[in-house]
């Protein structure tokens, strides 16, 4: 898994991200299984969750190496009640990734 922490404004409510990759260099493709977004906004956090569980590569899967995902449909902002000793950044990115 690897794990993205960007200090960033408020972006709003998300409901598509684009994720792409120039497939530069042998081996280059890997599996996205979803990205995961958690930003905070006072005590309260929120976490969106874009599905793909699909490769972005061109030797496999459809050989595509740029998705568009939409935000999980059945209520994508879970909202979690910080008591004060949170510590993770105003914007995360995590993706669940496996290289080829």
């Amino acid at each position: 898994m690897d794990i993205f922490c960007i200090k960033a404004v408020s972006l709003g409510d998300l409901e598509k991200v684009l994720i792409s990759h120039d497939g530069a260099g042998p081996g280059s493709g890997w599996f996205l299984d979803k990205i995961v977004i958690k930003h905070k906004e006072g005590e309260e956090a929120h976490e969106v969750v874009f599905p793909c569980n699909r490769w972005l590569d061109e030797y496999q899967d459809d050989g595509k190496t740029e998705r568009e995902l939409t935000a999980n449909s059945n209520g994508s902002s879970l909202k979690t009640f910080l008591k004060g000793k949170s510590c993770f950044p105003t914007i995360a990115f995590y993706t669940i990734v496996f290289a080829v």
